[in-house]
């Protein structure tokens, strides 16, 4: 009993000792955790770095920010160890990040080619530039004869892998200056087309830096000079000038001015025929390359005309009236009207042709038929017109007939008197003769002699 009791003292003991054992190692480890190490104000100090907030912007060659290429920009952010941090698809040309103090390496991709890759420090929350290799583009496009060709259509194509797999980027329109303007234009090749109906011109081209180039467009410049026929060569004034292409389209049309020259800007190179027509007469047609021929002269069937107006006596008539008319089918058609100076000259230029030249000034007129196929200079006698004759004789035709008419009855009154004097000469010798009875005789007599006294009267007046 007693040997239990003890075996009991000493199992309990131990079980307490144990826990006190325990209870202070428990405590020493809590005390060694909550005290600070002894190097903790010493320069080996650990420091967890800051973190900043970092705004990337996207822009050109320039530094300036971008306004067109956006979308689609995929931006990796790597560390000094090369290690990638940050990926993502920007469509704003905006990137927000956090970023520890350190060094690092931006890369911006489109369509999988490198447009940008730039060193930054962190070292303070910023806003910083991503130069891309976007450069502004300016193409000047010129005919074969250096004149700026406006109004063009230029199209900018990228090369999108391999081949020629060629996809349209951009489109502008030369301005007055022949210069068209692209912004932000990716590094690379490029196929610059310049169209205005047809294609003009096509060039590639290896974007890397800010780029102007200068493109010859298959384009010219025509100058033409419309003369009249050898050897006087006189410009030719208001003629219609009709250019229609190798293909028979009417490209232009227009009208020489005071000189005989017309000019037409912005020609294909092409084989041309020209028709020039004056006074609705075609007085010239004919071909011509634009590719080498730049300055035409052209010599039309266009005759110098002189003419003066005299009249019968071959003295001149002043300011007179001249009617041209052409011979169409025998028919004379009229097509203008001139006027002689003072002297009764006049000149002026004709196609070539058939014509009739008539002439009136005040009571004159004259007429020529000429067949021109030259230089002609001639003559218009005129005579008093056959309309001045027949007016004539109308206006006096009336006088004409009231003298007549006098005459008439002045020669009528004494044969009326002769005639009464016989009837009463006879009426007295057959009373005599007892063939009329006296109250007839004195009744005839009364009226006869009553007859002649009125005829005598009035042939005294």
């Amino acid at each position: 009993m007693t040997s239990k009791r003890t075996l009991i003292r000493v199992v309990i003991t131990a079980a307490m000792l144990l826990i006190m054992n325990t209870a202070s190692l428990i405590s020493a480890d809590v005390t060694s955790r909550l005290s600070p190490p002894e190097n903790m104000y010493t320069n080996d100090i650990h420091v967890v770095n800051m973190v900043y907030n970092i705004t990337l912007l996207m822009g050109d060659w320039a530094g300036s920010h971008l306004s067109k290429r956006l979308k689609g920009l995929n931006v990796s952010i790597y560390d000094s160890n090369n290690s990638l941090i940050l990926d993502g698809i920007v469509n704003d040309g905006r990137l927000e990040a956090r970023l520890e103090k350190g060094s690092y390496t931006v890369v911006v991709r489109v369509d999988g080619r490198v447009v940008g890759c730039q060193e930054i420090n962190v070292s303070k929350s910023e806003i910083i530039i991503i130069r891309l290799r976007a450069y502004p583009l300016k193409i000047v496009c010129v005919d074969q004869d250096e004149n700026y060709v406006s109004g063009a259509i230029v199209l900018l194509h990228y090369l999108a892998g391999f081949g020629e797999d060629w996809r349209l980027m951009d489109l502008t329109k030369t301005d007055a200056n022949g210069s068209a303007f692209f912004h932000e234009v990716w590094n690379g090749t490029y196929k610059v087309v310049v169209e205005s109906g047809k294609i003009l011109s096509e060039e590639r081209l290896e974007v890397n830096e800010p780029k102007n180039v200068t493109l010859k467009c298959n384009r010219v410049t025509l100058k033409i000079n419309v003369v009249t026929s050898m050897p006087s060569e006189y410009p030719l004034p208001n003629a219609s000038v009709l250019l229609q292409d190798s293909a028979g389209r009417l490209i232009r049309r227009g009208y020489t001015n005071e000189e005989g020259f017309i000019q037409f800007n912005n020609i294909y190179v092409d084989n041309y025929t020209i028709y020039v027509d004056w006074l609705g007469t075609e007085v010239f047609s004919g071909t011509i390359d634009a590719g080498s021929t730049r300055n035409l002269k052209i010599r039309t069937s266009v005759f110098k005309v002189s003419l003066r107006v005299i009249n019968s006596f071959g003295e001149p008539i002043p300011y007179s009236k001249i009617v041209i008319s052409k011979v169409i089918s025998r028919s004379p058609i009229t097509i203008r009207e001139v006027e002689a100076d003072k002297n009764g000259f006049t000149t002026f230029f004709l196609p070539s042709g058939i014509y009739e030249f008539s002439s009136m000034g005040g009571m004159y007129f004259g007429k020529i038929s000429v067949s021109l196929f030259d230089n002609y200079s001639g003559v218009i006698q005129c005579n008093i017109h056959s309309n001045v004759w027949i007016l004539l004789f109308l206006l006096s035709l009336p006088l004409l007939l009231l003298s007549l008419i006098l005459e008439r009855n002045r020669l009528k009154k004494p044969l009326e008197y002769r005639r009464y004097q016989n009837m009463l000469s006879k009426l007295e010798s057959m009373y005599s003769s007892g063939l009329v009875e006296y109250k007839i005789y004195r009744k005839l007599k009364e009226e006869y002699e009553t007859k002649l006294i009125e005829l005598s009267g009035r042939k005294r007046r």
